[in-house]
């Protein structure tokens, strides 16, 4: 308890409290004269234009004050006052945000450009997605992307489709680009939890069936076709329910095993020898036929 006068600044507020236990709040600049009291200084919390205040109140309820804004943290009021930042929003960005108003739950999109502050009732739905292992960029692993703001303009991924299997048994690792862009936000929320994941499925599935149909030699015959989109049926399919938009798939070339290239490299270095040598043979032949006409028309001379 103090007895004596006490100066409060400008910017500054107090709570001081009685014998009694009664408070009262003064704001300086001030000079006050304390009989037996105890003067308690506030903390002040001060939000920007881009930040916001989120208040939890003694009776239980939360809100939310946007800045550019000042509050002192009165404990008879308050039991906290936390700082936020607000999301900003590109023009190619969007936000998925859901409201509690009593036991209704509503959902809307938030499109940029724009500084959005959330409001006490609401908040962000939070994505995890297939994303880029950081040591194989042609690998994907779950929820490694995680983020609240969902790009709307053209993007890419690679993808190898490891293990495909020809009709005749040849393993081989198929290196594909894909781009893609999204087109229906909600029809996305209501059909997958992880577009990227689907996109690999389905593309895992059309390479698949494009490879086993054919022979080793034959895949490498028709590796031009996994250019042509008609090759991706069940991509094209998923891709259009789940509200994105494929608008090309790029084969980026295959790898085989180094004993199937060896015996791939060996089979073509055979059929070049047997391919000259058969040109060399008609050749030979064509110049006999030659000598023998040319003998024939001399004779009948």
């Amino acid at each position: 308890m103090t007895i004596g006068w006490e100066t409060i600044a400008q910017g500054e507020e107090v709570l001081i409290f009685n014998l009694k236990g009664e408070s009262r709040t003064v704001a300086g600049p001030r000079r006050i004269f304390l009989w037996r009291e105890k003067m308690v200084q506030l903390r002040y919390h001060s939000a920007n234009q881009t930040q916001f205040l989120k208040i939890m109140h003694r009776d239980g309820s939360v809100e939310h004050k946007n800045g550019p804004i000042g509050v002192f943290a009165n404990p008879l009021m308050y039991t906290s006052v936390f700082l936020q930042h607000s999301t900003p929003l590109d023009a190619n960005e969007v936000l998925v945000v859901y409201s509690q108003n009593e036991e209704k739950v509503e959902r809307r999109l938030v499109y940029g450009p724009i500084q959005f502050f959330l409001g006490a009732n609401e908040w962000l739905h939070k994505f995890s997605w297939h994303g880029t292992d950081p040591s194989n960029k042609t690998r994907k692993i779950p929820g490694a992307l995680q983020f609240s703001k969902l790009r709307v303009i053209p993007d890419q991924f690679y993808y190898n489709v490891d293990e495909v299997r020809t009709n005749d048994d040849a393993v081989i690792t198929v290196k594909l680009m894909v781009f893609f862009e999204l087109r229906d936000v909600e029809l996305m929320l209501g059909q997958t939890a992880d577009p990227i994941a689907d996109f690999i499925n389905a593309i895992c599935a059309d390479v698949v069936a494009f490879s086993s149909q054919m022979s080793y030699e034959e895949f490498l015959e028709q590796t031009s076709r996994l250019n042509e989109m008609e090759a991706y049926p069940v991509l094209m399919e998923r891709s259009k329910r789940m509200g994105y938009s494929v608008t090309k798939v790029v084969f980026r070339g295959y790898h085989a095993s180094d004993q199937l290239q060896h015996m791939h490299d060996g089979s073509v270095s055979r059929r070049t020898q047997l391919q000259l040598k058969m040109e060399s043979e008609e050749q030979a032949q064509n110049m006999t036929d030659l000598q023998l006409q040319r003998e024939m028309e001399r004779a009948e001379t």
